[in-house]
């Protein structure tokens, strides 16, 4: 009967939740409105029993005694009771708890005279609904009452606004708990979209939330297999293109050997830069169908050994960091990814400074240049696959294009980030964090 009566759509939801914020917040207006209407109403009992405590000892005044005890009677009200005697009958009434004392006030305060008269009030039978009281007459007699006591209520305006906001405040702290329980399907979207390219695809639940939200989350899954089956398509045909291109390039190698010289010499450059080519290639389109799986193993030591192996090849690299930093991660891809980074370093700015540092739930690696940079309309487009800046122009010196995106397709399927900056002192600066986990 529940799941029937909790709307199936999305605005519908929304709707609901406001109808019945609305509703309790009417409600407990209504609630205080009428507290503090009833607050009032009780104020003027209470002055109205002020006044007839003054008319009652005026009238009992001028009454001879003989006749007092029979007027007092007939003073009597349901919600005001009078006797009247001679002398002390007993002890004055004890005003014990705070009803009391409040009332009492209020009476005075109305009714100043009653002060003059040695006004005495206490609770009658341990409640605080009923009161019993005393006065003294002018030529010392005593008239006794029992009154039905108004309810004190909460004393001030003030009183009545607290009780407004805090119940305003639960009701609107309610809806937001429930709002935030609708909008979580949206939460969840937001982050599969963000995780696009990042990972593994991630799948939503298309058999739970509103209407609108299964809706979405079926469209988001199929859109997602169709970016698979086309991105499979892709890798699949360069895949077969560049295995087919090596044995025309192979047969054109051994045909230049035949021809010997400096032509067959400048033949065999261009084929090795073609299977150069081929090979950067294949490593990119690795990058999305690398079956290596995560594990954990020391960043650190991965580093220093590439900064080692440029140095013995009489390079300009160094290393700043610890000897032991651990992370979860795909370490042979990271390691190409590092590679490419740590020879444009030195290809294109002389040197490759690398820094490791710990940033607790992730790790900073940085790789410092003295080179002229690059430009900041280009530091996007660097990371697209076969672009070439103006420095990598020279086949010589560049390379494919390729070094970058397969290091930004590492560096992001493992959950990481890689952005490029000029340093103020000259040179370029490439920042990679990855997770620790």
């Amino acid at each position: 009967m529940a799941t029937q009566l909790w709307p199936t759509g999305l605005i519908g939801r929304v709707g609901l939740v406001l109808g019945m914020a609305i509703a309790l917040e009417l409600a407990a207006s209504t609630f205080v409105f009428e507290r503090a209407e009833l607050v009032s109403t009780d104020d003027a009992l209470a002055r109205r029993i002020a006044v007839q405590l003054d008319s009652a000892a005026r009238v009992l005044e001028v009454t001879d005694r003989d006749q007092r005890h029979a007027v007092a009677k007939g003073l009597t009200e349901p919600e005001l009771s009078f006797d009247w005697h001679e002398a002390k009958a007993g002890p004055a009434p004890t005003a014990t708890d705070d009803h009391v004392r409040i009332l009492k006030a209020k009476l005075i305060a109305d009714e100043p005279s009653l002060a003059k008269r040695d006004l005495a009030l206490g609770s009658a039978g341990g409640t605080s609904d009923v009161v019993d009281g005393q006065m003294a007459l002018a030529d010392g007699s005593l008239v006794t009452f029992r009154a039905h006591a108004p309810e004190s209520g909460l004393p001030s305006l003030f009183g009545q606004i607290a009780s407004v906001v805090l119940l305003s405040s639960c009701v609107l702290l309610a809806a937001l708990l429930v709002v935030r329980t609708l909008a979580a399907p949206l939460r969840m979207l937001v982050e599969a979209t963000d995780a696009i390219g990042r990972g593994p695809a991630v799948h939503l639940d298309d058999a739970k939330g509103p209407r609108e939200i299964r809706r979405v989350a079926r469209a988001f899954n199929a859109m997602q297999d169709r970016i698979a089956g086309l991105l499979k398509d892709r890798i699949a045909a360069l895949a077969a293109v560049s295995h087919d291109l090596r044995t025309p390039i192979a047969r054109m190698r051994l045909r230049a050997d035949m021809i010997g010289g400096e032509e067959a010499r400048a033949i065999d450059r261009d084929l090795a830069e073609m299977e150069a080519m081929l090979d950067a290639l294949n490593a990119h389109l690795r990058g999305d169908t690398d079956p290596e799986k995560p594990r954990r193993f020391n960043i650190a030591a991965t580093l220093q050994t590439l900064v080692d192996d440029a140095a013995d090849a009489g390079k300009a690299a160094t290393y700043v960091g610890p000897d032991q930093l651990a992370l979860s991660a795909r370490p042979l891809a990271l390691k190409r990814a590092f590679s490419n980074i740590v020879n444009n370093a030195i290809a294109y700015g002389d040197r490759a400074g690398v820094a490791l540092a710990d940033g607790g739930d992730e790790v900073l690696v940085t790789v410092d240049d003295d080179g002229p940079g690059i430009a900041e309309a280009e530091r996007d487009a660097v990371f697209e696959a076969f672009y070439r800046g103006d420095h990598s122009r020279n086949r010589a010196k560049g390379g494919m294009g390729l070094g970058l995106a397969i290091a930004r397709a590492a560096v992001t399927r493992d959950g990481g980030t890689i952005a490029l900056a000029n340093r103020p002192e000259g040179g370029l600066r490439v920042t990679i964090t990855l997770p620790k986990t």
